[in-house]
């Protein structure tokens, strides 16, 4: 497994950035098959299944496919394609923060599809004005009279955070995302805005966004069970601000402290390192393919330290030459194995 924190993440997309002009553009194919990936998997995550060649119908060939797919679809790509770059460009300019109208808009893209086709009814944009059941949850969803006040306190309290850099950027990154998706302000459509927000405070502080793994019941349960262990002290805060208790900063920072993020983050931090591996491939492309590297320089463009490729050695998944006291294995080869490793990934 890697052996990469967060600062070193973090690093490498610096890195990547400097090498690519257009780094969170479909522009940048590396980038763009990273994106319908996500697509893919956030729609999968709310019931909505569509291959491959669907997607690339809808988004590239501008061929039709079910209503329902291709409003999802292509509401999923305008919303988050438009919210990441916008979040990219805030990031250069070390301008990043959080607008109420940004999580709206969101709303708005994503859904204008489905509500031209009549499968979402309700307004879009706006905050719900009654109530909304979460199918086998273990939590209940704010009551609609205090959403209005619950989400520009939210709003807030990231935006001190980030002000703050009190918390580890993943750690907000999960703990965010777990509010939102306790809070469910939309009568429609939480799940995916949850998880364009989640990647919008990943790009925003330096990192890229994920595709959390969706297609797969079990990949799905996972997701679901890292909500479930984390969202208890968000639902007892909820209870609370519907009691009377005003919500506020240090309420949310409360119900952070004593929530079990782990699940979470360990969900962003393995995306991330798949979303780094993928993104890097542009990277080792630059390389002759014939060419052989020491460890040292094959570890600054795939997704592993020179001490685990030093095993992959060891364990004869990996050729490789020894010359003098360096270990050196061809570009080829370990192109190879990473694009093994992504296809398993995905399946």
């Amino acid at each position: 497994m890697s052996s990469m924190n967060s600062q070193s993440l973090k690093a490498a997309f610096e890195q990547l950035r400097k090498e690519t002009d257009q780094f969170i553009a479909v522009s940048n194919s590396e980038w763009y098959s990273l994106f319908k990936d996500e697509i893919r998997n956030s729609i999968a995550i709310e019931g909505i299944f569509a291959n491959r060649k669907e997607l690339v119908d809808v988004l590239e060939r501008n061929q039709r496919t079910s209503s329902e797919k291709m409003a999802a679809i292509l509401g999923y790509y305008e919303s988050a394609g438009t919210l990441y770059e916008y979040a990219n460009n805030l990031y250069k300019e070390r301008e990043f923060r959080l607008r109420m109208a940004d999580i709206k808009q969101v709303h708005t893209l994503l859904m204008r599809y489905e509500r031209q086709l009549g499968i979402h009814n309700h307004p879009i944009g706006e905050f719900r004005s009654g109530p909304v059941e979460v199918a086998q949850s273990t939590f209940t969803p704010l009551n609609e009279q205090f959403i209005g006040q619950a989400m520009p306190v939210f709003v807030e309290w990231i935006n001190l955070k980030l002000a703050e850099g009190r918390y580890d950027p993943l750690s907000l990154a999960a703990g965010s995302h777990v509010f939102f998706e306790t809070v469910h302000p939309f009568q429609d459509g939480n799940g995916r805005v949850g998880r364009i927000l989640l990647n919008f405070m990943l790009i925003g502080t330096g990192f890229v966004n994920i595709a959390i793994k969706g297609v797969q019941k079990s990949d799905r349960d996972i997701y679901y069970h890292a909500l479930e262990v984390a969202d208890d002290p968000f639902d007892k805060m909820l209870r609370r601000v519907e009691s009377g208790k005003p919500l506020s900063p240090a309420l949310i920072d409360e119900a952070m402290a004593n929530s079990d993020l782990r699940e979470m983050e360990q969900i962003v931090m393995k995306r991330l390192e798949d979303s780094l591996q993928r993104l890097r491939k542009r990277s080792a492309a630059a390389f002759n393919q014939e060419e052989l590297v020491p460890l040292r320089e094959a570890a600054q463009f795939s997704n592993y330290s020179q001490d685990y490729l030093r095993n992959l050695i060891n364990l004869g998944k990996l050729p490789a030459q020894k010359r003098g006291k360096l270990w050196y294995v061809r570009i080829r080869d370990l192109d190879e194995y990473m694009k093994h490793q992504a296809e398993k990934n995905e399946s």
